[in-house]
């Protein structure tokens, strides 16, 4: 069956038809306006004479209406993508919050639906995760489940974008290691710059590299202790950077979990093109299930 996936952020869309496993087509679009949106993905089913399409969206998503009730960085608010869309083109839509899809996507590519549950952490802009428990998503009416990057990990910690103080993301998220580099060092620069830094031995970028490790571990170490996943699965730009903090997340981790769960492995995602994989599967298991 050759499925439409996709995966909508900020500032770009990437579309793909798969099928059998493969991406047959790739290509990526500015984002633009929601009304926009939905022409631009039908023409792509149209063309691709799909069977179902699977979105993935950063943001609180309805599962069962398609709804995104919330995407901060889109700008939307109860915005019906999944019904505009199966109206315009005649094929069951499936919307899924990204990291959601993330994980889904690894448990079914990568890992070939071994674990019998698998928690995934996308750790980019923002961090966001999603729990595969027997070939399901953890899912609530609400769309806001495992939303990991506003876990308070520390009470009094740096305020969040969600309003919040102390979430995870406000110290393991892109904008927050950029954020506390600036602050620091009294200079502002990207992420990849700090990272080169990091490379290239600077203490101050080694440190904030270390920091949101440190940070992760504790949030994660929560996670498994609720969660008891058999595998935990890093991805996201972020994640590529993991040889900067693997140890500091890896003590803070063991420190923090329950004695039984201590062993359980962190691995990094291999798996290319991920966000359009769970999207492919996001349709494969909805209409299966």
């Amino acid at each position: 069956m050759r499925v439409l996936a996709v995966d909508i952020g900020g500032t770009k869309i990437d579309v793909a038809w798969v099928e059998d496993g493969k991406i047959l087509k790739h290509h990526r679009v500015s984002t633009v306006a929601p009304e926009q949106i939905i022409k631009v993905l039908a023409d792509c089913a149209k063309e691709g004479n799909v069977s179902a399409i699977g979105v993935g969206v950063a943001g609180q998503v309805d599962y069962e209406t398609g709804a995104v009730l919330f995407a901060p960085n889109l700008g939307w608010r109860s915005f019906p993508l999944g019904t505009l869309l199966q109206q315009e083109t005649g094929v069951p839509v499936f919307v899924e919050n990204d990291a959601n899809v993330f994980a889904l996507g690894t448990w079914f590519y990568e890992f070939d639906r071994k674990p019998n549950s698998l928690l995934g952490i996308t750790l980019g802009t923002g961090v966001g995760g999603g729990f595969v428990y027997h070939g399901e998503l953890l899912r609530s009416p609400f769309g806001a489940t495992m939303e990991v990057g506003h876990m308070v990990v520390k009470s009094d910690g740096p305020t969040c974008t969600c309003g919040s103080q102390g979430c995870l993301e406000a110290f393991s998220g892109g904008w927050a290691l950029e954020r506390w580099y600036a602050e620091k060092s009294g200079t502002k620069i990207t992420g990849k710059d700090i990272y080169r830094r990091a490379l290239e031995g600077e203490e101050l970028a080694v440190k904030a590299f270390k920091r949101l490790g440190y940070y992760l571990g504790i949030g994660t170490a929560s996670l498994v202790n609720i969660l008891n996943p058999e595998l935990i699965v890093l991805g996201g730009s972020i994640s590529t950077t993991w040889d900067l903090w693997k140890d500091t997340y890896a003590a803070e981790f063991s420190k923090h979990a329950l004695p039984p769960l201590k062993g359980i492995p962190t691995v990094i995602s291999r798996l290319k093109e991920s966000a359009l994989f769970g999207a492919a599967a996001l349709v494969y298991q909805s209409i299966t299930l």
